[in-house]
């Protein structure tokens, strides 16, 4: 049987790193990527409401001594600028995972080797689960896995719904303010000894939720899945997407950026235009490029460009039907 020291040091392990584990592997619960994150931790309930401001318009064109309230005479505001909030409503979701370890886990592999795999497997598992559900937010306003481009329910700056190339995944362009993010339950862990099996069975939970708070500043990026593939992402596609987010004025971060999620396909299609451009061409714009082309090509990777900072992920959806 695994030894009383070993199961109570492990307990204790786990405890103690699970949630630095998760902070460090998770992506969406992140105020660079979402400033509307919420801890309810401790209250009742399993949903919370967050106020939404409605839009404000222009003001009217006034003369001296005429009414500000009541231009058109019915006794109405013109144009409406009363504060009329309303709200969107976040739903707890639990998510979890487990291992079994056995006294022979501990005999051959030994006690950190077993520590780190448990620690690695259960905060990775969660936190997996937790980015998968919030880009199918991100992307449909729900947490189910979608099957067709015809579910996003944002807008779509790559390959239509119907463009008839296979399988597709996704790619976001979006502000910071466009999700909210709930966490009920911090990541947590539960052990059980099993004395007659001479094993011990670990389990993750955490419950959080994800829910669309303005939906046009989000826009999905759709292209071919898979690496090198025709109709494969471009620069283009994410120029328009920063274009349509700045149409309807979606708030960007203290830089000026808005945030890019993108696949590994996306960024390599990416890399490879971006080393194509720049040349020898003289002038800021040139010499811009050439900068962005050098960072791409030495580095391997894309941080910031046309007015997005890029994160790569692997848990966007993918396997979307284009039909």
């Amino acid at each position: 049987m695994a030894s009383t020291t070993n199961v109570a040091n492990l307990y204790e392990d786990v405890v103690a790193d699970l949630i630095p584990y998760f902070d460090n592997f998770v992506l969406l619960p992140n105020q660079q990527l979402i400033l509307n994150a919420y801890n309810i931790s401790g209250g009742t309930g399993n949903t919370m409401n967050v106020p939404v401001t409605n839009a404000w318009t222009t003001g009217a064109t006034i003369l001296p001594g005429a009414k500000i309230i009541d231009v058109g005479g019915d006794d109405q505001a013109d144009p409406v600028n009363d504060f009329a909030p309303t709200s969107v409503q976040i739903t707890a979701v639990k998510r979890g995972s487990g291992t079994i370890v056995t006294s022979e886990d501990f005999e051959d592999a030994g006690y950190d080797t077993v520590r780190n795999a448990v620690v690695t497997r259960l905060s990775r598992a969660i936190a997996q689960s937790t980015d998968k559900g919030g880009f199918n937010v991100m992307a449909s306003d729900s947490e189910t896995a979608m099957t067709n481009l015809a579910n996003v329910t944002v807008g779509m700056d790559g390959l239509s719904a119907t463009a008839n190339v296979g399988a597709c995944e996704l790619g976001y362009v979006f502000s910071d303010h466009a999700l909210g993010y709930m966490v009920k339950r911090d990541p947590e862990v539960k052990m059980h000894e099993q004395v007659n099996r001479d094993r011990i069975e670990v389990v993750s939970t955490v419950r959080n939720g994800f829910k669309q708070i303005h939906p046009t500043f989000i826009r999905a990026i759709a292209t071919k899945e898979g690496i090198g593939q025709a109709n494969a992402a471009t620069l283009d596609y994410f120029s328009t997407s920063v274009a349509n987010l700045r149409n309807v004025n979606a708030v960007a971060d203290f830089q000026g950026l808005y945030a890019g999620v993108i696949t590994p396909g996306q960024e390599l299609a990416l890399a490879k235009e971006l080393n194509g451009v720049g040349g020898i061409s003289s002038g800021s714009i040139g010499s811009v490029a050439q900068d962005l082309a050098n960072d791409a090509l030495l580095q391997g990777l894309i941080t910031q460009a046309i007015g997005i900072s890029f994160i790569r992920s692997n848990n966007t959806p993918t396997g979307l039907a284009s039909v």
